[in-house]
C-alpha cells in the first residue's frame, strides 16, 4: 500500500507550517505548494498513480484563488476524482455554497489555535479516499 500524500494549497506559510506539522504522525506524505497555479502545473504533470490522495485548497490567495483552481481541478478528467477540502478563513455562505457547488468535499474554518488544527486533521483524514461524500 503506497503512502497517501496530501496536497495543501496556500499561499500562507505559517498556515502551511502548523497544517503540516498537524499532519507530522499520521502515515501521510505533506507537500505544500503557494499558488493555484503552480499547483495545477505540477497535477498535470504527475502520473495518475502519483497523484495526491487528498487536495486541501485555501480560497484566497493571489492570481488564481481557490475557486478558480477548484474549479479546473474539477474539469480535468483525471484530476476531478481527487477529493478536495476547502480550508479558509472565511465562514461565508456564499463561499461555502460556491465551493460545494464547484465539487469541494468538505468546506472547513481555519483554526485559530494549533489545537485545532489537529481538528482539521481528524476531519481530513477519512475524507483521502472518499470522492463521492459530501461534509458541510
Amino acid at each position: 500500500m503506497t503512502t497517501p500524500v496530501i496536497l495543501y494549497v496556500d499561499d500562507d506559510r505559517d498556515d502551511c507550517c502548523l497544517l503540516k506539522e498537524s499532519f507530522a504522525q499520521t502515515g501521510t506524505r505533506f507537500i505544500c505548494i503557494s499558488s493555484g497555479e503552480e499547483a495545477i502545473k505540477i497535477l498535470e504533470s504527475l502520473d495518475q498513480e502519483d497523484l495526491p490522495s487528498l487536495i486541501i485548497l485555501d480560497i484566497n490567495m493571489p492570481r488564481w484563488d481557490g475557486r478558480q483552481t477548484l474549479m479546473y481541478l474539477k474539469s480535468v478528467p483525471e484530476l476531478a476524482p481527487i477529493p478536495v477540502v476547502i480550508l479558509s478563513t472565511s465562514d461565508n455562505k456564499m463561499d461555502k455554497e460556491v465551493c460545494k457547488r464547484l465539487g469541494a468535499i468538505a468546506y472547513l474554518q481555519k483554526p485559530i489555535h494549533f489545537d485545532g488544527y489537529k481538528k482539521i486533521v481528524d476531519q481530513c483524514l477519512p475524507l483521502i479516499r472518499v470522492s463521492n461524500q459530501r461534509t458541510y
